[in-house]
């Protein structure tokens, strides 16, 4: 059985390798040759370029990162409806986010009652006075009693009325001048006399207050 399978395969493989011979012989015979074939030329006509002053549309980016579109040319809304289906959003919705500055941080300085607000630092020269160098009464210009924690100022640099603190004293209230106490010169009410003479003269940091 076996046999017979084999010599019926060799036959089939004989009878091709004969018909691909005859083949080749008939193409032959036909002239069938690999040849170049040479097309006619086309002419090409130079395309007309239509002058146009027509601005190009553009996609711009807004300031808050919004894709911006024109609405009049077709190819551009096409374009953002495609970008606009991908994203699940209106590319053209002109809808401001809104933005809010962080404030800026306070600046505070530490007092012993905690952290209070100043607006303004100065750089000043301190000197000490008792109740009475001002007026027998003890009464400063604002016509309240002078007392510590009332200093004497020059009121084109510190307004009456103006709360400070200065460290190594405390807070205190601008509620009083003086014919020596001009510029940048401040004057610390004391107690009694040799607190006064203790502080003496001296450069201090002022902090004022809101």
């Amino acid at each position: 059985m076996k046999r017979k399978i084999f010599k019926t395969l060799e036959t089939i493989k004989r009878k091709c390798a004969f018909s691909l011979i005859l083949a080749g012989f008939a193409m032959i015979n036909t002239g069938f040759t690999e040849q170049e074939v040479e097309f006619p030329a086309i002419p090409i006509e130079e395309a007309q370029v239509e002058e146009t002053n027509a601005e190009p549309t553009a996609i711009a980016v807004g300031e808050n990162g919004q894709i911006k579109v024109s609405e009049d040319d077709e190819l551009t809304r096409a374009f953002a409806d495609v970008i606009e289906n991908s994203l699940g959003r209106d590319l053209t919705a002109n809808v401001e986010t809104p933005f809010e500055e962080p404030p800026a941080p306070e600046e505070v300085v530490e007092t012993p009652q905690g952290y209070v607000p100043y607006t303004q630092v100065l750089g000043m020269e301190a000197t000490a006075y008792l109740p009475t160098d001002g007026s027998s009464e003890g009464l400063t210009a604002m016509g309240i009693p002078a007392t510590y924690g009332i200093v004497a100022v020059d009121p084109d640099i510190i307004p009456l009325g103006t709360r400070v603190y200065i460290p190594g004293y405390g807070e205190a209230l601008a509620a009083d001048t003086g014919g020596a106490i001009y510029g940048y010169r401040i004057d610390l009410c004391m107690e009694d006399y040799w607190q006064a003479m203790d502080f003496g003269r001296r450069t201090v940091t002022v902090f004022v207050l809101k």
